[in-house]
């Protein structure tokens, strides 16, 4: 009996450590002006793709109230999705957080890219001032960036950044976290670069030889891309010879990186610079591009360093994802009729996707330029368009006046389907041979080259 009480007692206890460990150690506590709104949590573990894991995903209430949860092995940085826009924000273990996002009106007329970003409140956060530190170490750095632009950039002047150090020590000296003691480090190293005239030798020599590679660390992956890229043509190699050991295998490459000395000394952060520049590489034309998409995956098969491995998967997942003949993502919206339409339903046509979301000249020009496309193909290119849902009942109003007789969709609430094609500014355009496989994303507009595209594809 006293046998079967110990081994209930060890169970109880193991099933106790095992719902410990499955719990929710970070808990964020929001409010946005979006009501109704999908939510989504996502880290980074690695910063050189920026690839995010969602961890959580919840919907804010119809007053823009929102709970949300996940786990963090470690201080990370991390983004908050409201719809498709986000903040960014940085999480730490067994941490609760109580932000605010407002996310503003926006006018149909700025690009994408000129548009106000949203804003981030932390009201509250118990992860032991990290937030707050980074927040306030970033604030007074780029106060002294603006006030003193042209001593620091023009002149040259380092005494400054002993004064920002010095400033960031007075009014934090209790920095404890060394995510926020290397996240300062690596702020202040990135003006030194801009200070020295040397190419970024003595910053490489102070911050990056013989130093730990932090993958999630963000001022040191800003440092980083910033000092490594293009790094081939930037150590002195001899041109031809590192061509020649491109072009002769993944080993004869790295035997000849490894002749530079810093590559030599720090095998690790070599092998991260040669996967960096080799995604690079991979926008490159066409030959380029294999013997890169080779090496890398060669480095893939034979590290040592599971970080690299996974870096690699990322930059793979990325050159896939709206390749030519990767797999489109398939959809399920309503017509302007209200019945259901899927991608699926054209998989043996060649689609041209159009996502529209209000009303500008270039899109006017566009789908008159469409219309006339239109008549041309005749059923040999069927074309859809997809508009966001608070545009939808003018579209239809347009269609029909305009007699447009192409199927016209209402986005509905599957916002994530812009992301999945990348769709950042309107009108898009996105090529599906037959097959739903990816022809072009983006392809041109119908003022660009679109017919020239689409008659490539036609019968692939």
């Amino acid at each position: 009996m006293r046998l079967y009480g110990m081994k209930r007692l060890l169970l109880i206890i193991l099933t106790c450590c095992h719902l410990t460990m499955m719990a929710q150690n970070v808990t964020i506590t929001g409010r946005t002006n979006n009501a109704n709104a999908l939510i989504r949590l996502f880290t980074y573990e690695e910063l050189l793709t920026s690839t995010g894991k969602q961890i959580a995903t919840t919907q804010s209430d119809d007053k823009g109230f929102f709970i949300i949860e996940g786990n963090v092995s470690k201080t990370l940085s991390a983004r908050i999705f409201v719809g498709l826009e986000s903040v960014d924000l940085y999480l730490s273990p067994n941490a609760n957080y109580d932000i605010e996002i407002l996310v503003p009106a926006q006018n149909d007329n700025i690009s994408y890219f000129d548009k106000e970003q949203p804003t981030l409140r932390i009201k509250k956060a118990s992860d032991k001032c990290i937030s707050h530190q980074i927040f306030l170490s970033e604030e007074i750095i780029n106060t002294y960036l603006i006030e003193h632009f042209n001593q620091i950039y023009r002149g040259r002047q380092t005494r400054y950044i002993d004064s920002i150090q010095a400033t960031i020590n007075e009014e934090m000296p209790d920095i404890k976290s060394d995510f926020v003691k290397n996240f300062v480090r690596y702020k202040l190293a990135s003006i030194r670069l801009a200070i020295n005239t040397d190419g970024g030798k003595k910053v490489i020599a102070d911050y990056f030889d013989g130093k730990p590679v932090l993958y999630a660390q963000p001022a040191y992956m800003d440092l980083f891309k910033e000092l490594f890229s293009n790094y081939f043509n930037k150590a002195h190699y001899d041109s031809h010879a590192l061509n020649d050991a491109f072009l002769t295998g993944p080993a004869a490459f790295k035997e000849y990186l490894d002749t530079d000395p810093f590559m030599k000394r720090n095998p690790q952060l070599a092998e991260l610079i040669t996967i960096y520049d080799l995604q690079q590489l991979c926008n490159a034309e066409k030959e380029t591009r294999r013997y890169a998409k080779a090496h890398l995956e060669q480095i893939k098969k034979n590290t040592k360093w599971s970080e690299h491995r996974n870096i690699i998967n990322n930059v793979f997942a990325h050159l896939n994802r709206l390749a030519p003949g990767a797999d489109a993502t398939d959809f399920n919206l309503k017509d302007s009729q209200g019945h259901d339409t899927k991608l699926s339903d054209y998989k043996n046509s060649l689609v041209l996707l159009q996502f529209v979301d209000g009303f500008s000249p270039v899109s006017e020009r566009q789908f008159s330029q469409l219309y006339d496309l239109h008549r041309q193909w005749q059923d040999s290119v069927q074309i859809i368009t997809i508009s966001t849902k608070d545009k939808m009942d003018a579209y239809k109003k347009q269609f029909a006046e305009k007699h447009y007789d192409w199927p016209l969709l209402n986005l509905g609430n599957d916002i994530l389907l812009l992301e999945a094609y990348n769709v950042k500014t309107f009108p898009e355009y996105i090529l599906i041979k037959r097959n739903t496989k990816i022809g072009e994303a983006p392809a041109p507009s119908p003022e660009q080259f679109l017919e020239e595209r689409v008659r490539k594809l036609y019968g692939k």
